[in-house]
């Protein structure tokens, strides 16, 4: 069981939780915080546990009652559970909040981070709600790995969804059609907080792995110190995140084709699928928008296409893998293929099993008719790019 600790700022005396003899040291061990418990699966996956004042002498304004580690995606998340303890109302301000995490990490999944490395990140509230830290400094992106710890405190009684804060266009998961699709982990914003004697609320670490291949889906490992504080109490955690809770997957899939290149008379799922057209300017090529995909994954590619009886020409199907970074964008040519469809006059399924190179962060799907006579069409219907698991693999179709 590790021991609680509470000081006034970074720098004050500490107080570390004493262990006595019979109930004394019943109570006490109940009130460390301990490490959290694993919980396996995919999504979010976390568990909860009892938390603790960090001193034995003085009664906290706010202390922690429970935390819990999640992973999202590759990233840690960790809540702690905060409660007013005074017989009046407590307000807690960003210039109150400050938290620092230290700690050995690596992966031994992904090239260059098998060595523990020592990342060390700190962010006072006052000064914003994030702040990065080095853990591989190179001048190259492709050899940077950094990580971003990011906070954020709300009170239960208002939680983020209720609290008006919209994002932005562009910070969080917006669907094709621009609606925002809710994602409670990215909801990190710094506003005062006020809690009603004995009321509750959150604080919300969140550690990302910032890497242009890596980052997205595999969590920088190891334990961890956690120095939290909130107003005049700091307290002291050490917390296990050496273990992946799921193997993390893009949660990404090709959307709809726009509704003017769309036919409601030809489909194999209904109400209709992607039209091409040789004859018309403009609608002999379709490509669809590029897809997320985890690096080094196995993958299924698969849709139907129908070929018009008098079609003249090539109908060809592309798929093409890209490494993407915040200043190029470039074409792996070992990780696609350009093929062509043959089959005429019936709805054909093709299905590929893609292996995605080790690099790539994106790819993307296109169709399109080459016709000199400007004569034929193709309709094609459930696209589809779906990862396949390790076990599925090794059991065959």
């Amino acid at each position: 069981m590790r021991n609680a600790i509470r000081s006034r700022g970074w720098g004050g005396r500490a107080w570390t939780m004493v262990r006595a003899r019979g109930g004394a040291a019943r109570a006490a061990a109940a009130a460390a915080l301990g490490i959290a418990l694993a919980c396996a699966g995919g999504g979010a996956a976390g568990a909860w546990e009892s938390g603790g004042e960090g001193s034995i002498d003085q009664t906290p304004r706010v202390s922690i009652v429970r935390r819990a580690v999640m992973q999202d995606q590759g990233a840690w998340v960790v809540d702690f559970a905060i409660r007013n303890e005074t017989a009046a109302g407590v307000v807690v301000v960003p210039s109150e909040l400050e938290a620092r995490v230290e700690g050995w990490v690596s992966n031994s999944r992904i090239a260059g981070h098998a060595r523990p490395l020592l990342a060390r990140t700190s962010l006072s509230g006052s000064a914003g709600g994030t702040a990065e830290g080095d853990v591989i400094a190179s001048k190259a992106e492709a050899g940077r790995c950094r990580e971003r710890l990011s906070l954020s405190i709300w009170s239960d009684d208002a939680p983020p969804d209720n609290r008006g804060q919209a994002r932005e266009k562009g910070s969080g998961t917006f669907s094709p059609a621009g609606e925002k699709v809710p994602d409670p982990f990215s909801l990190f914003s710094l506003a005062p907080i006020s809690l009603a004697p004995g009321a509750t609320g959150r604080v919300r670490l969140r550690l990302e792995h910032q890497h242009v291949v890596f980052g997205g889906y595999d969590p920088l490992l190891g334990v961890r110190t956690i120095d939290l504080r909130v107003g005049s109490e700091t307290y002291r955690d050490v917390v296990a995140l050496d273990r992946e809770r799921y193997l993390a997957q893009p949660d990404a899939r090709w959307p709809e084709p726009p509704e003017d290149r769309r036919d409601p008379e030809r489909y194999v799922s209904a109400p209709d699928s992607l039209h091409l057209e040789a004859h018309a300017a403009g609608r002999q090529y379709y490509r669809f928008p590029d897809q997320p995909v985890r690096h080094g994954a196995r993958m299924r590619l698969s849709f139907w296409y129908l070929i018009a009886f008098g079609t003249a020409g090539d109908c060809r199907v592309r798929f093409s893998q890209y490494k993407d970074t915040p200043s190029s964008c470039r074409v792996l040519p070992s990780g696609g293929f350009d093929q062509e469809l043959t089959v005429v006059g019936r709805w054909t399924k093709v299905e590929k099993i893609i292996h995605i190179e080790s690099e790539a962060t994106t790819a993307a799907l296109d169709f399109r008719i080459s016709s000199d006579a400007n004569l034929g069409e193709m309709w094609i219907d459930d696209a589809e790019l779906s990862p396949i698991a390790p076990d599925a693999l090794a059991a065959g179709p």
